[in-house]
């Protein structure tokens, strides 16, 4: 039944897509995104970058999320409908998700495709790596509409996530631009260090008295008896903490929730807000504690160490599964319970720094001062029918010997 619904859709969204590519193509560049109702940092800087440096092409950007309401969802299809002229009429698109008129459509022969995931690295698995499974599609599902088809480019952090991702996509390697992605410009600079913590030090001055400040930032749990766990394993680290010594921010992932909640004197003096996302948070936190979020990424990026609350790591490693070894290769410490992760860092473990660097430059190896110019050298070439894949998967290290004057 799947099927053949999936190829009605397919035939029906095609033959209206058809009279939207009568439309004219323009210089453009459309970034679309299911993932938030706002521009990612990604999104945000390569728009910048474009404006800035590339004045000639227009630059269109779509973010709205499916609604979970039958209402929402029928109105969506207005939303599909302006994607569809967004693709019909640019040279390139940026994804950030799964798009499934990217992926399905039959589009124009010049349109570019690039898939700019909206995580760092390589770390539970998803896509096509978990079908068939608890947490994934099914293998008729993602055939059907055609999951994660029609990418020219696929951004990665490292080159060893390649292969993960490929496995996640069911795409070529050769593909994968390992180049990293703009966010790793925004964690790697002091200066938005310093101008992100004076905002948030501003909208919460009680975070600036003096204490170190935990940031607990978890994965989002899709079940009802996944959510209860996370939400009691919340509420037992929110009284674990030693107000004395920490403040505590939580901040659940964005599928759940946009709220930050800021804990200071007690674990029932709770202040509330939707002014910053986890990444911002860790300008002004000496910790992080996750589990299995590739927020972590992110973390080490930005020098913080990193602690996993894993309270039901048996469980999710079970049903989810992971591309890398959880336990042993990960650079940060271990707890199943609030209190064994308070106590791990109140005591001063630490993880060895050699192993920290190690893992960076296998999984999010910043090779380029500026990795946002780097995609808008690319797509500019791409809309230029330039681009000679030098940053790909098989090409880049050849690559970067040319740029650093090591080949001739």
């Amino acid at each position: 039944m799947i099927k053949i619904f999936g190829k009605l859709f397919e035939i029906a969204m095609n033959c209206i897509y058809f009279f939207f590519k009568l439309m004219k193509t323009e210089n453009k560049v459309a970034f679309i995104s299911r993932q938030s109702e706002r521009p990612s940092l990604d999104f945000s800087y390569i728009t910048n970058e474009l404006r800035t440096n590339y004045p000639d092409y227009k630059v269109e950007v779509r973010c709205k999320m499916i609604p979970a309401d039958k209402k929402g969802k029928a109105l969506y299809v207005l939303e599909m409908f302006k994607q569809m002229k967004a693709m019909a009429t640019s040279r390139v698109v940026v994804l950030d998700g799964y798009c499934i008129l990217a992926s399905m459509l039959k589009h124009k022969k010049e349109l570019k495709i690039i898939q700019l995931w909206h995580a760092l690295g390589a770390f539970k698995k998803f896509g096509k790596s978990i079908l068939d499974k608890e947490g994934g599609k099914s293998s008729d599902v993602a055939k059907a509409f055609k999951m994660h088809n029609n990418y020219d480019l696929i951004a990665a952090s490292g080159d060893k996530c390649v292969p993960f991702f490929a496995e996640a996509f069911g795409q070529s390697e050769e593909k994968f631009i390992p180049i990293g992605i703009p966010r790793m410009d925004y964690l790697t600079d002091p200066g938005q260090d310093d101008r992100i913590k004076e905002i948030i030090f501003y909208k919460y001055p009680e975070l600036n008295n003096g204490k170190k400040n935990l940031l607990y930032v978890p994965t989002f749990r899709d079940t009802d008896e996944d959510i209860a766990l996370l939400n009691q394993a919340t509420d037992d680290l929110i009284k674990a903490v030693n107000y004395s010594e920490y403040n505590l921010i939580v901040k659940h992932h964005v599928v759940d929730s946009d709220l930050e909640e800021v804990y200071v004197d007690s674990h029932t003096n709770k202040k509330t807000g939707e002014s910053f996302i986890g990444m911002e948070l860790m300008s002004v936190c000496d910790y992080v504690i996750s589990d299995y979020s590739s927020i972590i990424y992110e973390a080490l990026l930005k020098n913080r160490r990193v602690y996993l609350y894993c309270f039901d790591s048996d469980k999710y490693i079970d049903e989810r599964g992971f591309y890398i070894d959880y336990e042993k290769d990960i650079p940060a410490l271990y707890s199943k319970t609030a209190k064994g992760i308070c106590k791990l860092i109140s005591d001063g473990n630490t993880v060895d720094e050699e192993k920290i660097s190690a893992f960076k430059e296998d999984y999010v190896n910043k090779r380029f001062d500026s990795i946002t110019s780097v995609y808008g050298e690319i797509i500019d070439e791409l809309i230029k029918g330039e681009y000679d894949e030098r940053y790909n998967y098989r090409n880049i290290n050849l690559t970067l010997k040319v740029l650093n004057g090591e080949m001739e």
